[in-house]
């Protein structure tokens, strides 16, 4: 007995960026992946600013010392992001 696989639909109408390459040389990127220039904000460099971003102390961190972790709570929970040391 033969199993035929159903297609539902497809989540591109056009060819991947890889078909297009393979198919001829790309002279421009097509437009569907071009994107454009978005202002992003200004960020400042200097003493004035009170942020910093978060380090962590890896070595720190897997010794045990609290400081550290609580350190790495802050940054998941108020940042989303940090900078490893000692990794």
């Amino acid at each position: 007995m033969e199993t035929k696989a159903t297609v539902i639909g497809s989540s591109l109408a056009e060819p991947s960026i890889l078909e297009l390459a393979n198919n001829q040389p790309l002279i421009t990127v097509p437009p569907r992946y071009v994107h454009p220039e978005i202002d992003h904000p200004l960020i400042r460099n200097d003493d004035s600013s009170t942020q910093q971003l978060p380090v962590i102390d890896m070595h720190r961190l897997l010794s045990g010392d609290d400081s550290e972790l609580e350190k790495l709570d802050h940054a998941c929970k108020d940042w989303g992001f940090f900078q490893v040391h000692n990794n």
